[in-house]
C-alpha cells in the first residue's frame, strides 16, 4: 500500500499531511484545507486534485491557485520551474514563497521502514508509537500528550469540519463522539463512541480517553478559549481529542479520531529525513541536529571534539566509466569499511555524493586526530571489489576542532569542508587541519570566481596577440591568442590567476568559445583593411575537446565570421593523450578535414610518447620554454632541443621554440634548424592596434633577418 505525503515547511515549522483521495486547497486563509502560515502566499495559493489511477489508488496533480482559475500572486516553482499544473512525483520539492514550501513523498506500507539505531532512536524520542502490528485493547498502557489550546482565529478547517459533522448528524458520524460534563459525569456517547470503545461506560472518567482530561481542561478554560487538542496513545494506536468547551452549558464536547496512521508516515518521513537511503547512515540534516545536542550537553565546554570531512577522490570517474550501481556498491563499501574504525559514542554520515562526515568525541590531544585520519586514509587504500571489479581508492580528509577552530556549529562544518578542499589540492591522500586564513582563501577564490563568470557580460576580456617569428626570413608568419583579464575595479589580473579557475570551475568553456569568435572576427577584420592573411593560434582545453558539440560549435563560428578555415591554428597540450587517445585523434582529423591547422604546445612538459606523437595528425609543434631558457649554456637543455628538432622535422613538422629572450638563443636555434621563434626578444602580447600597426609596415617594409 502507498502512502501520499505532503510534507510543508513555513516560518512556523514543519508539518506532515497524510493525503487521503480528495481535493485539498492550501493558503494563507484559514478556510484552507492546508493552511500555509505565511503573509508571503496568497490566500489560496494552490489547489492539491487527487486523481484516479490504475496503478494505485489515486496520484495527485498540484494547480496553481484556485480550479475556478483564478492564479496565486507568486505562482508556484516546481523543482525550480515554474508551473500552472504539475503531476506530483516522489520527491517533488514545490516552492510557494521565499519562506514556505513543500515536499512531495510516496511512501510503501509502514512495515517497510528500515532498520537503523540511529534513525530508529530519533523516532523513538520524537513520540511517535511503535510500528509493530499489535491487537488493541482499550484497557492496556496507554500515555496522553498535553493539552494544546487553540484560539478561534487559528481554528483550522479540519477541526471546523469535525465541528460542523456533529452539529449535521452526530448519530450518523463515524468518528467518535463524547459529552461530559465538569464534574467528569458522560452525557452521551454516539454509537461509533459506544462500537469502537464499549468499555467507555463502564469505566467512565478512568478510561484512558478520558483520563486527567478534567484536570488538564479546567485550568484553562475562559471564555475566550473553547478549543483544546490532545493526543491518546493507547499501546499501537494514537487518537486526536479534539475538545470543544461550551461554557454556556458547561458541556464539554470531544471528537476523536484515529491518527494512527498518519503518526506512522510521520514516523517514516522523520526516518528519511534524517537517513541516508543507500547507505543507511545519518545525513547532514541529522550531523547538524546532533552537533547542536552535543555542544549543549558540554559541562566542560573546554572539552575538544572533532568534525572530519572525507571525500573519495575522482569518484565521479568511475560512476561515468563503470556506471552508478558500481558507484553505489563502492559507497557502502567504504561506509563499511569505514565504520569498523570509529568508537561507538562516534557518528558518521553521509554529508552527499561520495562525501562523509565523522564526529568524534572527548578527543585526548590533536595527535589523535591525525591518527584517526591516517587510519582511514590507509584502510581506503586497501582495493574494494565491487560487480567483480577491482577498485582502487585514494581520498582526503579535513578537520576541524571544537572549541579551537569554532564554537558555532555551522562554523566547525564549513571550517572541517575547506580545510578537506585544502588536502584536494596537496594531493591524493591527504590531511589537513583547518587553519584561520582559509576563510578568506575560500572567500577570495569565491570572490574570484563570480568576478569571473561577469567578466564576460562587462566585456572585461581582452584578445592580446603574440606574433611568431620566421628565423630566415624574419618575417611575422603567424600570431599566438592569449587572454587578458582586465577588472573595472581590481585592474589587470593575471592569466597564472584566471585561467586555471577556468578550468576547475567550467567556465573555461564559455570563455573558450567567446576567445575563438573574437579571433575568428578579429582575422577577418584585418582582411577585410587589406592586410596579408596571417595564421592565429588559439590554445584549447581538454574541457572543450570534451564537448560533444564542440566540433559543430566550431563550425557554426567559421560560418556565421566566415574565415577561411586555414587561417586558423588550434593549439593543444600532451595532456590530450591522457585518457581516450583515439576519440580524441579522430576528433583532430576532423579539423583537419576543416583545413583547420593543429599544433602540440609546450611540448616536452606532459604526457607525450613517440608512438602518440606520429599518430596525432598535427601540424606543428612549439617546444616549451623551460627547455629554452639556459639552451645557450646548459648542455642537457641543448641536446634536448636539438633532438625536439630533428625528430619534428623527421615527421615533417614545423617547430616554433616558445620563450625566445636572447640574441644568443636565437642564433642557437637558428643553428639547430628550428623553423620559427616566439618570445620577449621579438615582441611579447600585444592589442590589437598595436599588432596591426606590425603588420601594416611589414606589408609595406622588407623584413629584416634577426
Amino acid at each position: 500500500m502507498l502512502h501520499h505525503v505532503l510534507t510543508v515547511e513555513d516560518p512556523q515549522g514543519f508539518r506532515n499531511f497524510l493525503l487521503n483521495n480528495m481535493t485539498y486547497s492550501l493558503g494563507r486563509s484559514l478556510g484552507n484545507s492546508i493552511i500555509l502560515r505565511s503573509n508571503l502566499v496568497s490566500r489560496q495559493q494552490a489547489t492539491l486534485l487527487a486523481v484516479a489511477s490504475k496503478k494505485s489508488s489515486c496520484f495527485f496533480r498540484i494547480i496553481d491557485g484556485s480550479l475556478e482559475g483564478k492564479r496565486s500572486t507568486n505562482g508556484i516553482l516546481i523543482n525550480g520551474k515554474k508551473r500552472f499544473s504539475h503531476i506530483l512525483s516522489h520527491g517533488d520539492e514545490i516552492l510557494f514563497s521565499k519562506d514556505t514550501k513543500a515536499v512531495y513523498q510516496v511512501i510503501t506500507a509502514i512495515t517497510n521502514i528500515p532498520k537503523s539505531n540511529t534513525s530508529q532512536d530519533q523516532i523513538t524520542k520524537s513520540g511517535f508509537p511503535s510500528l509493530n502490528n499489535q491487537s488493541f485493547d482499550e484497557t492496556e498502557v496507554f500515555q496522553f500528550s498535553p493539552l494544546k489550546s487553540i484560539p478561534d482565529q487559528d481554528l483550522s478547517a479540519h477541526i471546523h469540519k469535525t465541528i460542523n459533522q456533529f452539529i449535521s448528524s452526530p448519530e450518523l458520524n463515524p468518528q467518535p463522539i463524547i459529552e461530559l460534563n465538569l464534574v467528569g459525569k458522560i452525557l452521551y456517547l454516539n454509537p461509533a463512541a459506544l462500537s469502537q470503545f464499549p468499555k467507555l461506560e463502564e469505566m467512565k472518567v478512568s478510561h484512558p480517553l478520558l483520563q486527567e482530561l478534567l484536570m488538564q481542561l479546567v485550568p484553562l478554560v475562559n471564555p475566550v478559549r473553547k478549543f483544546f487538542v490532545r493526543e491518546v496513545k493507547i499501546n499501537n494506536k494514537v487518537f486526536e481529542e479534539i475538545i470543544h468547551f461550551m461554557p454556556w452549558n458547561e458541556v464539554i464536547r470531544i471528537h476523536i479520531s484515529d491518527v494512527t496512521k498518519q503518526r506512522q508516515a510521520e514516523a517514516i518521513i522523520a526516518y528519511q529525513i534524517h537517513q541516508d537511503t543507500l547507505t543507511g547512515l545519518p545525513n547532514r540534516k541529522y550531523l547538524h541536529e546532533h552537533l547542536v545536542e552535543a555542544i549543549k550537553k558540554l559541562e566542560n565546554k573546554k572539552q575538544q571534539f572533532a568534525v572530519l570531512f572525507l571525500d573519495i577522490d575522482r569518484f565521479k570517474l568511475i560512476n561515468n566509466s563503470l556506471g552508478h550501481s558500481i558507484g553505489d556498491l563502492l559507497l557502502k563499501a567504504v561506509c563499511d569499511r569505514l565504520k569498523n574504525l570509529l568508537k561507538p559514542d562516534d557518528l558518521m554520515v553521509r554529508w552527499g555524493a561520495d562525501e562523509f562526515a565523522i564526529v568524534t568525541k572527548a578527543i585526548a590531544s590533536i595527535d589523535a586526530v591525525v591518527q584517526i585520519a591516517e587510519a582511514m586514509i590507509q584502510a581506503l587504500t586497501l582495493p574494494f571489489n565491487c560487480g567483480g571489479h577491482e577498485l582502487h581508492i585514494t581520498t582526503c580528509i579535513g578537520a576541524s576542532i571544537y572549541p579551537d577552530h569554532n564554537t558555532d556549529v555551522e562554523g566547525l562544518i564549513r571550517n572541517a569542508d575547506m580545510a578537506m578542499y585544502r588536502a584536494k589540492a596537496e594531493g591524493q591522500n591527504s590531511f589537513q587541519f583547518y587553519i584561520p586564513n582559509m576563510q578568506e582563501q575560500s572567500f577570495q577564490r569565491l570572490s574570484m570566481e563570480n568576478n569571473l563568470r561577469r567578466a564576460l557580460e562587462n566585456n572585461e576580456l581582452l584578445t592580446y596577440y603574440q606574433p611568431q617569428v620566421d628565423l630566415i626570413t624574419g618575417k611575422i608568419v603567424g600570431l599566438e591568442v592569449l587572454l587578458r583579464w582586465k577588472h573595472v575595479a581590481l585592474g589587470a589580473i593575471s592569466p597564472s590567476q584566471f585561467i586555471p579557475l577556468a578550468e576547475e570551475t567550467g567556465l573555461i568553456i564559455a570563455i573558450g568559445t567567446w576567445v575563438l569568435r573574437q579571433t575568428c572576427l578579429q582575422a577577418v577584420a584585418w582582411q577585410n583593411m587589406g592586410l596579408p592573411p596571417i595564421q592565429i593560434g588559439v590554445n584549447l582545453s581538454i574541457k572543450q575537446l570534451q564537448q560533444k558539440d564542440f566540433l559543430s560549435c566550431l563550425q557554426q563560428i567559421l560560418e556565421e565570421t566566415n574565415l577561411d578555415p586555414h587561417f586558423l591554428e588550434l593549439e593543444i597540450t600532451e595532456g590530450i593523450m591522457m585518457d581516450n587517445v583515439e576519440e580524441k585523434i579522430i576528433l583532430l582529423n576532423e579539423f583537419r578535414q576543416m583545413g583547420i591547422q593543429l599544433s602540440i604546445d609546450d611540448f616536452g612538459t606532459g604526457y607525450s610518447s613517440l608512438s602518440y606523437l606520429k599518430k596525432l595528425p598535427i601540424d606543428t609543434l612549439k617546444i616549451d620554454r623551460i627547455f629554452i631558457e639556459y639552451i645557450t649554456y646548459n648542455e642537457h637543455d641543448r641536446t634536448i632541443v636539438a633532438s625536439i628538432i630533428n625528430l619534428s622535422h623527421s615527421l615533417s613538422l614545423n617547430v616554433i621554440a616558445e620563450g625566445v629572450e636572447t640574441q644568443e638563443q636565437v642564433d642557437l636555434l637558428r643553428s639547430l634548424g628550428c623553423d620559427q621563434i616566439q618570445g620577449y626578444f621579438f615582441h611579447k602580447a600585444l592589442p590589437v592596434d598595436e599588432i596591426e600597426a606590425l603588420l601594416r609596415a611589414q606589408a609595406v617594409t622588407k623584413p629584416n633577418k634577426i
